[in-house]
């Protein structure tokens, strides 16, 4: 390789990298925050950061992801479109038959608080397992209460008798997701 192509080629590589410090200084504004020990109380109950809250300008920032979670609801990042998604309920993914999952439907007719057991009558249609009517509900398990276009999350304890529901059973035959009010 010749003297002037090598000349040549530093030049154009020195001018790229002086680009790219010039567009991406354009992204970055330093600024000065004031750390004061900063507590956040949800319910009343002290929050704990990984991050410590500051104030810039006057205005109080935490980390969304903790503040979110604590008012139970989930964050998504997506670094492609620099977007944050939060949804207020928490979802359960769809049954996987490949796994030994099912979904049915049917009313409580009883419901064992202690053992976490409900006993439903089954609503049964073409595409229905008959199931046995005692299911184990999981202490992990979503529930989501759906009206129209609304959707909340409740606790076990919310299940009343009489609530026509959705059910994902895993292969286990443990109840993991309800949907009521569908």
């Amino acid at each position: 390789m010749n003297k002037n192509l090598k000349i040549f080629i530093a030049i154009i590589i020195s001018l790229c990298i002086s680009t790219l410090t010039v567009v991406a200084s354009q992204n970055y504004e330093e600024i000065k925050i004031l750390y004061r020990g900063i507590k956040i109380l949800v319910d009343g109950n002290e929050v704990e950061f990984r991050e410590e809250p500051f104030i810039f300008k006057n205005t109080v920032y935490v980390p969304i992801r903790f503040i979110a979670q604590s008012l139970n609801s989930s964050v998504l990042w997506n670094n492609q479109k620099n977007t944050i998604s939060i949804s207020t309920f928490k979802d359960f993914p769809e049954t996987n038959p490949l796994e030994g999952e099912r979904f049915i439907y049917g009313e409580i007719l009883s419901i064992d608080k202690e053992k976490r057991i409900v006993h439903i009558y089954q609503h049964i249609d073409d595409n229905s397992i008959d199931e046995e009517p005692n299911l184990k509900i999981s202490e992990d398990v979503v529930i989501i209460l759906q009206r129209n276009d609304k959707k909340i999350n409740l606790d076990f304890a919310d299940l009343k008798i009489g609530d026509n529901l959705g059910m994902v059973i895993n292969g286990e035959g443990i109840v993991r997701g309800i949907i009521i009010g569908f």
